[in-house]
């Protein structure tokens, strides 16, 4: 009977600990929505980010240089995690070979930031600054 007490105690807990896990996630998911959601900018640059977010675990980013048009066929998309407060675009080693590469606050702007493909160094090689777009 004790043992039976001991396995239906440690199912309630590792239950109620998913489900912790479970909201902690939909509140850090509701939290990169408001930071990181719509369309940034870098001038300098020339360069555009949209962000948007389905009702997925993730975070679409559509990336391009230049204006914006109907023609434009130049647009990359990236699928980013939200993971302790930024966005994480994993080093893919397929034949797609893009580095890793993460989306961070910075004040009122956000810090796009990448690594070397393929290297062990964890320096950032690239760090773009982004400012939201005013419509």
């Amino acid at each position: 009977m004790l043992k039976l007490l001991y396995i239906l105690s440690f199912i309630f807990m590792t239950d109620f600990c998913f489900a912790q896990l479970r909201v902690n996630a939909k509140a850090e998911l509701k939290t990169s929505k408001r930071i990181f959601e719509g369309s940034w900018v870098n001038k300098k640059a020339q360069r555009h980010l949209t962000i948007s977010f389905d009702n997925q675990d993730y975070a679409t980013i559509n990336d391009w240089h230049g204006k914006w048009s109907q023609d434009n066929n130049t647009i990359d998309a990236y699928k980013a995690f939200v993971h302790q407060g930024k966005l994480v675009m994993p080093e893919d080693k397929t034949d797609l070979r893009c580095p890793y590469c993460e989306i961070v606050r910075k004040g009122t702007a956000i810090l796009y930031r990448c690594r070397e493909i393929d290297s062990n160094n964890k320096r950032f090689v690239e760090n773009i600054l982004f400012l939201r777009e005013k419509n």
